[in-house]
């Protein structure tokens, strides 16, 4: 059985490439209806999917594909000539388009402006099992940290950041819980005003208990590599690129709450540039402050 690989990221393709033919990449670690996470030797992840969100870690098919009918699970991921295969199920790159990793963007005026704007749209949407749900088990906790992560940020205290980010890790519903989704959603777009403000610092030491593929989503997202939704939701945040409402639109409807959480990751993350009083705005119109 083969299938197209329409479009490959590409990270994908260099965690691929550096197999040779016949070799083992790996095995497939959690298979869902639509996407399949594979984990390479080299501890690498590598999204197979026929959902249409792109990303330099995800190679996206070109059909709608039933990975559970397939019998995706637990299999070995073999290095082909042109792409891989899962035992017999081969996966073509040969004529894909490259995803790419892309450059950082500088902050422009009306900055505020745009993070306002987009508090107020989420805050017209459905948030039930989102960071945002005030009737989640979890709101209490995520709360809390999250004034001090947006204390920290404003005061600039990187050491202290670390920690109160590493609080969270795990914390929330879903596969992606909560915590991590926003974790990773902060942490690109700070890295991202750090880097566009020529301030120097190294990676930030996340540390808690949460599944793998989680944990390298939130490791990927200090090196740029997110998936395209959030990447231009923090370009227009930033820079005032790509349209307003579409650039969330289109991020909020990445998994069940993934989107709206990494949204507010990317929100909280701004209050490095601005003074408390704002980031007391953000805070209470987004109910983390009463």
């Amino acid at each position: 059985m083969n299938f197209e690989i329409a479009t490959a990221g590409k990270s994908a393709l260099n965690f691929i490439e550096s197999y040779s033919e016949g070799e083992t990449i790996g095995e497939t670690v959690k298979v869902f209806e639509n996407t399949v996470y594979l984990k390479t030797g080299h501890d690498d992840l590598i999204c197979l999917t026929s959902k249409d969100v792109k990303a330099p870690m995800n190679l996206n098919l070109n059909a709608p594909v039933d990975f559970l009918k397939l019998d995706c699970v637990s299999k070995k991921v073999i290095r082909t000539p042109t792409g891989l295969k899962l035992e017999t199920i081969v996966f073509d790159t040969k004529n894909s388009k490259i995803y790419p990793i892309t450059k950082n963007h500088e902050i422009k005026d009306g900055l505020q402006n745009r993070v306002l704007f987009s508090v107020d749209e989420i805050n017209l949407l459905d948030t039930l099992g989102s960071i945002l749900d005030n009737h989640s088990p979890f709101f209490n906790e995520l709360s809390c940290s999250i004034r001090s992560i947006s204390e920290s940020t404003q005061k600039r205290d990187l050491m202290k950041l670390s920690n109160h980010l590493s609080g969270i890790v795990g914390l929330g519903n879903g596969f992606t819980p909560s915590g991590d989704d926003f974790i990773v959603g902060f942490l690109f777009c700070l890295n991202r005003i750090l880097s566009s403000s020529n301030h120097k610092h190294g990676k930030f030491v996340i540390m808690g208990n949460t599944n793998w593929a989680s944990k390298k989503f939130i490791d990927y997202s200090q090196n740029g590599i997110v998936i395209e939704p959030l990447e231009v939701f923090v370009n227009f945040l930033l820079s005032g690129e790509n349209e307003i409402k579409s650039s969330l639109m289109d991020l909020i409807q990445v998994g069940k709450s993934s989107g709206i959480d990494a949204s507010i990751g990317a929100i909280i993350a701004t209050v490095f540039v601005f003074d408390n009083d704002f980031r007391n705005l953000i805070l209470t119109k987004l109910n983390f402050l009463k």
